[in-house]
């Protein structure tokens, strides 16, 4: 007995920024709307960099410091291209406790002039920089996150879900020698690996200037598919489905550490927290391989259930748990003597484990069935089993929820974490799609498709037939927004995120590179208890006077109109000419460049793709509705250059003025 399909899914983060909460900054900023949550003490003794700049208020201390990466006892004010962190420390302003369960929100835009910069109230200040308008954007975002995707077409696109128009959210693509199936981004998030098993290979993208670095081969017919990093972060393990064995690379180097053999089938993948074990599924075989990962050496074949597809390791019990698509139990593995620690009677047909987040409760899908069930690692017991969208293959969770994806409807189930705890399952089916995964079968696969927000409070979801992908918000009956892959389906989505992130109880970091000096505005907002408050932070020029930055430098653009007023409703032509940003000569042979035209504050635009007329200048021609004002912005995804990264030119659009009557004119001058 089998199903149709075999899938596993991994857990990802991003982050969304709830642009609702800026509409309260009208209101008073003083009244501390809840308690705050302390953590350990923080040592007295520690050292803090001398450009610590502190605010107090509602009793809350906020410290933020921006440094360089190479500074020495990290003092030194960052400069242009060199790496640099931003960190944001929240204490208990009286007992100087670390206070955790805050997510603080902030933005670095370059001070125009000091003069203007102080007339405008840091609280307007956060609102236009939240707002995700054109024009409107900080040089640096602290909270934001784009979205990788994953496509059919042997790409993936990297979208900005913050940008507030609708239809310029793709920021660039990365183009792969083969169709990806799975992936894994490193810890620093600067790499990302992408599996091919058609080309035998393994891709390494910098997602830092967005460009394919390397390809790793691991040889004809090896099919690599499903792919995992250790919890240390240092190697990345990939399970070759067509030769039985596992390959290891070095995730410093990205170099081939080497393969070891396992047994045949398909291999999903899972490790201790120590990084000492790996296991991995052999379908064909009904075995579980346990590697030793520094030794590169099997040290047990545990045989389990019928073609074992899911398993994931529990942090709680200390146990790995292995199900099987036809097998009838879930099985339990002591990492300690590698051997088979018991057994929990199931139906047939699971394809899913995943490990709720406190890390006691495990879910499975069972796809026969279309049904999920919990147990409770206490007790190695099932607590509740319930109902879901049909054919399960895909499970991850937030702080509140489990989502479940199933291949052959166009709705997700919502699971209540609290409530499943408990025993309680309450499913809640909402929309994701027009279109059941199963419309487009030859793009189902093992990368998850849905990708959790690290705020804790919704996901993202791809609809592969749709090529859409969905926000949803959590409290929301349907999802909150929808914007397209551009006619591309995605086979996986993950969240690349650049926020300020929690790396210890009440800090918050995030890594930044400058491309301009001179003085930073750094506006930061948190909203419970309600505190807003504007730093600022200088960088400084880099030794050389280059921008060194390992990010793709962007084209220079000059434009050939918006100085003098056109009329409406006569054609005229718009020219732009790219150059080198380090030679500056002429950028020639683009075909990708694309002009958006628009009237403030956006309900009419219009898009056109520009010709090269000269070499390096690209052209369109426009007629303009009516008189007004109008801004026109130019992107070339292939030079890195997207709409939100120039400045708009304004176009004026007026009326041509009628010529006064020359005989009433005449009779004028007479009578003065």
């Amino acid at each position: 007995m089998r199903v149709r399909r075999v899938w596993s899914t991994r857990g990802l983060g991003g982050v969304w920024l709830s642009v609702m909460a800026v509409a309260l900054l009208g209101t008073s900023t003083a009244a501390a709307e809840s308690p705050v949550t302390t953590g350990p003490p923080t040592s007295a003794s520690e050292s803090k960099p001398s450009s610590v700049q502190r605010f107090e208020q509602n009793g809350l201390a906020v410290e933020l410091v921006i440094r360089r990466l190479d500074s020495p006892e990290n003092r030194m004010d960052p400069s242009t291209g060199q790496p640099a962190v931003a960190q944001v420390t929240l204490t208990d302003a009286k007992s100087g406790t670390p206070v955790v369960g805050i997510r603080p929100r902030a933005w670095m835009a370059a001070r125009p002039s000091d003069m203007l910069a102080e007339e405008t109230a840091c609280v307007d200040k956060i609102r236009r920089l939240a707002s995700g308008r054109l024009g409107s954007r900080a040089e640096i975002d602290l909270n934001r996150y784009v979205v990788l995707a994953m496509n059919h077409d042997r790409t993936i696109s990297i979208l900005d879900p913050f940008l507030d128009f609708s239809i310029t959210k793709l920021e660039s693509l990365v183009t792969l020698p083969s169709v990806g199936l799975d992936w894994v981004l490193t810890q620093d998030q600067n790499t990302l690996y992408v599996t091919m098993p058609d080309a035998g290979a393994i891709a390494v993208i910098d997602t830092r200037t967005r460009k394919l670095l390397r390809v790793v081969e691991t040889g004809s017919g090896s099919r690599p598919g499903r792919i995992l990093l250790q919890p240390d972060g240092q190697r990345v393990w990939i399970g070759l489905d067509g030769t039985g064995q596992l390959a290891v690379l070095d995730s410093s180097t990205q170099e081939l550490i080497g393969t070891v053999g396992v047994e045949a089938g398909l291999h999903s993948l899972a490790a201790t927290p120590d990084s000492r074990t790996v296991y991995a599924t052999n379908s064909a075989a009904n075995t579980v391989s346990v590697i030793d990962a520094q030794a590169l050496a099997v040290l047990a074949s545990i045989p389990v259930g019928k073609t074992p597809v899911a398993l994931t390791y529990g942090m709680a019990a200390h146990r790995l748990y292995v199900g099987s698509v036809n097998g009838t139990d879930i099985v339990m593995v002591d990492p300690k003597d590698h051997r088979i620690a018991g057994r929990i009677p199931v139906a047939p047909g699971v394809v899913t484990l995943a490990m709720e987040p406190a890390g006691r409760f495990l879910f499975l899908a069972n796809q026969m069935g279309s049904n999920v069930s919990v147990i409770d690692t206490a007790t190695n017991t099932i607590s509740a089993t319930t109902s879901v969208v049909k054919d399960p293959d895909q499970i991850q969770f937030t702080e509140r929820y489990a989502y479940i994806r199933g291949i052959e409807s166009e709705k997700f189930t919502l699971l209540d974490l609290q409530e499943a705890r408990k025993g309680h399952l309450l499913p809640l089916d909402l929309q994701a799609g027009l279109q059941a995964p199963s419309a487009a079968p030859e793009q189902l696969g093992v990368a998850s498709m849905i990708a959790p927000m690290p705020e804790g409070n919704g996901a993202i979801i791809a609809n592969a037939p749709d090529a859409t992908l969905h926000l949803y918000q959590e409290g929301m009956m349907a999802p909150m927004g929808t914007f397209s892959n551009y006619k591309r389906m995605p086979r996986g989505i993950l969240i690349l995120d650049r926020s300020l992130r929690e790396v210890a109880p009440g800090v918050y970091r995030a890594p930044v590179t400058f491309t301009k000096a001179g003085r930073y505005d750094v506006p930061l907002l948190i909203d419970k208890p309600r505190i807003t408050h504007c730093f600022q932070a200088t960088v400084q020029e880099s030794a050389s006077g280059v921008a060194t930055a390992s990010g793709p430098r962007r084209p220079i653009v000059q434009t050939g109109f918006g100085a003098e007023p056109v009329a409406p409703k006569v054609p005229t032509t718009l020219i732009f000419t790219l150059k080198d940003a380090a030679t500056q000569q002429p950028i020639t042979g683009l075909r990708d460049v694309q002009v958006l035209v628009f009237e403030p504050p956006g309900s009419w635009q219009q898009r056109h793709h520009a010709r090269e007329t000269e070499p390096g200048r690209y052209a369109v021609v426009q007629s303009f509705p009516h008189a007004g004002e109008y801004r026109v912005m130019v992107q070339t995804l292939s030079q890195h250059l997207r709409y939100v990264d120039g400045v708009p030119v304004v176009q004026q659009v007026v009326s041509a003025t009628p010529r006064p009557d020359k005989r009433i004119q005449r009779a004028e001058e007479r009578q003065r």
